[in-house]
């Protein structure tokens, strides 16, 4: 059992900085969440500059874990795609950083969406909410220590995800999300938000 408290942040909602914006393609990784760990992550650029991106916050940002909210734009032929729904919404738990265990020299940014998919779905657009920051980075002395580490922040942001004041519905941010402008989040978005 952790001695890391289940909750992060207070029950009405996130603390600025967060709800934080990131969004990309999703990329091939180095393979080793699946095959090492058995916990799929998602890969998205971290590298590529650009005015129009909503996460410039993102190069002066600590390393560590952080969680919150996913969608994904699936093709058609995806065996999740969910019909006429455009972009769907997953609880995700996410690694900023340079990964200590295995000795990364490029930072990268792996997503674990808490949902088990039928398939891969590389090339797909991304998009993250991100609600709040868990814990910093830390090498282990072995990978069961990471894989357990890896699982309660799953379990962090489950619980965490799971107040009323950190649903995703309520944030300026949502709309966005589910591929609507910025104009329109006041708006309700469309998406589905898988738990």
């Amino acid at each position: 059992m952790s001695s890391r408290p289940l909750l992060i942040g207070d029950p009405s909602g996130p603390s600025a900085p967060f709800p934080l914006r990131m969004s990309g393609p999703v990329i091939a990784g180095f393979g080793r969440g699946s095959k090492e760990l058995g916990i799929p992550t998602a890969n998205i650029p971290v590298d590529t500059p650009d005015e129009n991106r909503p996460d410039q916050w993102l190069n002066s940002t600590p390393s560590g874990v952080y969680f919150g909210y996913a969608s994904l734009q699936l093709p058609s032929t995806h065996p999740d795609f969910l019909g006429q729904k455009n972009w769907q919404i997953y609880p995700m738990v996410m690694s900023i950083g340079y990964n200590p265990f295995y000795k990364n020299t490029v930072r990268s940014a792996e997503v674990h969406i808490l949902y088990k998919f039928a398939a891969d779905f590389y090339g797909a657009q991304m998009r993250l909410l991100i609600m709040g920051y868990i814990r910093e980075e830390k090498d282990y002395s072995g990978l069961e220590a990471l894989i357990e580490d890896i699982n309660f922040d799953c379990e962090v942001a489950k619980a965490s995800l799971g107040r009323e004041g950190w649903k995703v519905e309520g944030f300026k941010g949502g709309v966005w999300l589910v591929g609507e402008s910025e104009e329109q989040d006041d708006k309700k978005g469309e998406g589905e938000v898988k738990l």
